[in-house]
């Protein structure tokens, strides 16, 4: 049985302390994941906490037949993420710029820009090198980490990884 079943057979059991090594360890997962998907800090943290605390209240509901522990509580963050997206695009907002401070919409868009550029200089690259770099930046995954889920080297993440940044950097600075 791997380290992160048996926390998760521990907090099943009561262990509080299993419930701050899972954090330790996945936390810092969990909230690029957050990040990623939501595209605010605040929301990704809340959703962070809000992951930790259904995993205290409800660890009998993971089902190791169905997965590993890891990947139940990206599912538990992804679906607490999109009920936060629902609920969000659920608020009506003003889209009537003269209620929109100028700076927020000048950052706002300025974000989108860098977004946009960001993403048509991913598109540019082979698709092994862009789930690597989605790996890394997106999904927090070590090197170590990235290696045993694609069934690489290290040493070729770590360069392959090296290269797809060296051309993303070339790429947005002549754009």
């Amino acid at each position: 049985m791997d380290e992160e079943t048996v926390l998760m057979a521990r907090l099943h059991f009561g262990d509080g302390a299993a419930l701050a090594e899972l954090y330790a360890r996945l936390g810092p997962h969990v909230y690029a994941l957050c990040f990623e998907l939501l595209q605010s800090r605040e929301d990704a943290e809340e959703v962070l906490q809000d992951t930790f605390a259904r995993l205290s209240s409800g660890p009998h509901l993971y089902r190791p037949e169905l997965g590993s522990p890891r990947a139940y509580v990206y599912t538990v963050a992804r679906n607490t993420a999109l009920s936060r997206l629902r609920a969000r695009k659920a608020r009506p907002t003003s889209l009537d710029p003269a209620l929109v401070p100028a700076e927020r919409l000048a950052a706002h868009t300025q974000d989108l820009d860098v977004r946009s550029s960001v993403h048509t200089a991913m598109e540019t690259l082979p698709r092994s090198d862009q789930r690597l770099l989605l790996d890394a930046f997106f999904q927090g995954l070590t090197h170590p980490e990235i290696a045993t889920a694609r069934s690489m080297p290290l040493g070729t993440v770590k360069t392959r990884l090296r290269r797809a940044l060296l051309a993303m950097r070339r790429r947005l600075e002549d754009a």
